[in-house]
């Protein structure tokens, strides 16, 4: 019988019993073994099976007397080839916690969901209450813990109470599974409520992984690894492989010869290069070089991807659409000017070289640029192309691993504009003023814009990068036909903001930036015509030249808050063809429009 496809399946048992298509990891449990420490962390990006592995680990290890034996799930698996690791299928007692899916709005709705959690997994232990070695005083504080009526200490000691009682039934140390647990982490953070949840988390860890004389070993996953926040702090007997190491490298994601094994059994019609362009292209591990010292890592694709393409016979943004992480879009819109055009370089098929780092600080994603970028790597909306490892720190060539990913941050960030609606009708006025070299059309309603929307792009100062970044986030929809730059060299200095089409034939744009403090006095027209002159005072236009593009529009813009003043030049060839200007003084307005010429 032609096995089916276990579309959102994670329990391990189910996927074996039920006979789906199973891609076979499961020498993770040789991993497990024989690379992890007493505590190991892995953390992966979402959708990347780390659930069903951390299923798997449970059904081989767990020893439980009202469970029949699970041998039989791993037949005909790799792992059966090595007895020695078979000898330990079903020997120790196994705590499994998920906390995947918690996201509450709320702290007292976080513990609860996470209280029940704990009270599930210890009923389904219920076994201990039969044991005489457990005594009066701890029958209670098991009897609260089943009942959910246990105080926030005992639950944070959960983890220690159960290890030791089930050390006392098996005469076996215990093997505890934590999956997803920066879960809580993120929704505290996300809801104003990560105090009390990074707290609650820390005395759980401790309690259980670091005081635990009843542990044989824990193998932790999440999406990150959060540092300086003391989860795992003073823990000597924790490590953790992130997608910068070589261990475990292979065991989450599809491998190459996996995908072609699996769309060949689906008998699926889409071009396999399709499906590489599509889906591959997350590096993982440390850099191998042949024999003439070619780069390369190991590669791996997104397996819910793979799942929901065989499903619905066809290409399109799979895993993206499971969910947008919700510190990306906070933290793009927080980003300085420089990083906006960073992400644009990339979304040009581009890449940028920056230092990453695999231990992330939530509150530092907001402010620090390495942090940002790191947290993009980690997440898995971006990967490298190439890297260098030096002590404590990589610097590595970022890129989008894959037209999924490439394609979905181009939607997601000329999506933000919806957030306000009219600003929706000004942005697409905007871009076909580019497009169609109407810089009128342009401006104006880049104007209007502002006036809607430039908190959501403000980075936190009052100077002309917020203004830059909002640029910025406007012209991205534009990779396929333009090319967006800022605060690059051209001439003798450094413009503020380029748009130079791929069709020479097209307009290509030069906007510079003035802000004028409010000690000032000069009109904010004589600001704007102050940044249109810095233009051809620094010949920022000698780039378009080089490039070929023969007509050129020069743009000066002046602001205070939200008011702003522009002037602007457009030329064929060196000829002066429109110009235009434009004021809004704060209180009263004075208004001049342009002429054709």
């Amino acid at each position: 019988m032609k096995k089916e496809l276990g579309l959102g399946v994670h329990d391990f048992k189910t996927l074996i019993e039920r006979g789906y298509y199973y891609v076979d990891k499961s020498m993770f449990i040789y991993d497990v073994l024989h690379e992890a420490k007493p505590v190991t962390i892995l953390p992966r990006p979402r959708r990347f099976g780390k659930t069903l592995n951390m299923s798997m680990l449970q059904y081989f290890f767990e020893k439980n007397p009202k469970q029949s034996d699970n041998r039989h799930l791993f037949d005909g698996l790799a792992i059966t080839n090595y007895p020695e690791v078979m000898a330990q299928q079903g020997q120790y007692p196994v705590i499994f916690i998920s906390f995947k899916g918690i996201k509450s709005s709320t702290w007292q709705g976080c513990y609860e969901a996470i209280t029940l959690l704990i009270t599930a997994e210890c009923k389904r232990h219920g076994v201990v209450l039969q044991n005489s070695c457990i005594d009066e005083h701890n029958q209670s504080i098991w009897q609260a813990l089943i009942t959910q009526k246990a105080s926030q200490t005992h639950y944070e000691q959960a983890l220690k109470f159960l290890s030791e009682h089930l050390y006392n039934v098996y005469n076996q140390k215990v093997i505890i599974l934590i999956d997803e647990y920066d879960a809580p982490m993120q929704a505290g953070f996300e809801f104003n409520y990560y105090e009390e949840i990074k707290n609650f988390m820390y005395n759980f860890f401790c309690a259980g992984l670091k005081d635990n004389n009843y542990l044989e070993f824990s193998v932790i996953t999440g999406i990150l690894r959060i540092a300086k926040d003391s989860l795992f702090s003073g823990m000597n007997n924790a490590a953790t492989y992130s997608l910068l190491d070589d261990a475990f490298a292979d065991k989450f994601g599809f491998l190459e010869d996996e995908v072609t094994a699996v769309l060949n059994y689906f008998q699926t019609q889409i071009d396999r290069e399709k499906v590489r362009e599509w889906y591959n292209g997350y590096r993982v591990g440390l850099p191998k070089y042949d024999v003439q010292g070619h780069e390369s890592f190991t590669m791996v694709y997104n397996p819910w991807s793979i799942i929901e393409c065989i499903n619905k016979k066809a290409l399109g943004a799979h895993w993206i659409n499971t969910g947008v992480h919700m510190l990306i879009e906070k933290s793009m819109r927080k980003a300085s000017a420089e990083d906006k055009e960073n992400l644009l370089r990339i979304l040009d098929g581009g890449s940028i070289e920056k230092t990453i780092s695999d231990t992330i600080v939530f509150r530092d994603v907001y402010n620090d640029s390495s942090a940002l970028w790191s947290f993009l790597v980690f997440t898995g909306y971006l990967t490298w192309k190439s890297r260098t490892n030096m002590v404590g720190k990589t610097t590595a060539a970022l890129i989008a691993p894959n037209f999924e990913v490439l394609d979905s941050l181009k939607t997601m960030v000329t999506s933000w504009f919806n957030e306000v609606p009219a600003s929706r009708v000004y942005f697409d006025h905007m871009i076909n003023g580019i497009k169609t070299g109407d810089v009128e059309e342009f401006l104006q309603n880049f104007e209007q814009a502002v006036l809607e929307s430039l908190s959501f792009f403000d980075v936190g100062d009052k100077g002309e990068n917020a203004y830059q970044a909002f640029a910025l986030g406007i012209f991205a929809s534009l990779g396929h036909t333009y090319e967006t730059a800022s605060n690059r060299e051209s001439g003798y200095g450094r413009y503020d903001v380029c748009i130079f089409p791929k069709d020479t034939k097209k307009m290509g744009m030069i906007i510079e930036f003035k802000r004028r403090k409010l000690s000032e006095k000069k009109p904010l027209s004589t600001y704007a015509k102050g940044a249109r002159e810095q233009i051809d005072e620094y010949a920022y236009d000698l780039e378009m030249q080089r490039r070929g593009i023969l007509v050129v529009a020069k743009i000066g813009i002046a602001f205070q808050g939200k008011h702003m003043a522009w002037m602007y030049q457009v030329y064929n060839s060196g000829m002066l063809i429109s110009k235009g200007a434009y004021s809004a003084e704060p209180k009263k307005q004075s208004k001049k429009r342009g002429t054709k010429k």
